[in-house]
């Protein structure tokens, strides 16, 4: 993607450590991080923090999700003990947009 003669502005990677990697070969193609390509991960590992530019990410309540995932399972387990059937749940828990330096808006053509 980085070395496609129209390449994107932007890269939005599924967790903090593939971002690390696509900012180490956007240096290695000498793009600047964010003028050049906004790179921006999910997670917010100590990674994010620690790489240069630091990492644009998402941190998610992990604390909070794990809390969460036990309550369903204690529920589905009370429910089937009284004999009743699976009842499918979703929760949705907040985020937070961590905005550190690798991020731009893109650069006007």
């Amino acid at each position: 993607l980085l070395q496609l003669p129209n390449r994107p502005t932007a890269i939005f990677c599924s967790n903090d450590d593939m971002a690390a990697a696509a900012t180490a070969v956007a240096h290695g193609l000498n793009l600047d991080i964010p003028n050049d390509i906004t790179i921006t991960g999910f997670d917010d590992t100590p990674v994010a923090a620690t790489i240069w530019p630091k990492l644009t990410t998402i941190r998610q309540p992990v604390t909070a999700m794990g809390r969460e995932a036990i309550r369903l399972i204690l529920n589905q387990i009370r429910r089937r003990r009284k004999g009743l059937p699976w009842e499918d749940q979703h929760e949705v828990m907040r985020y937070t947009l961590v905005k550190r330096e690798s991020s731009a808006a893109p650069a006007k053509p």
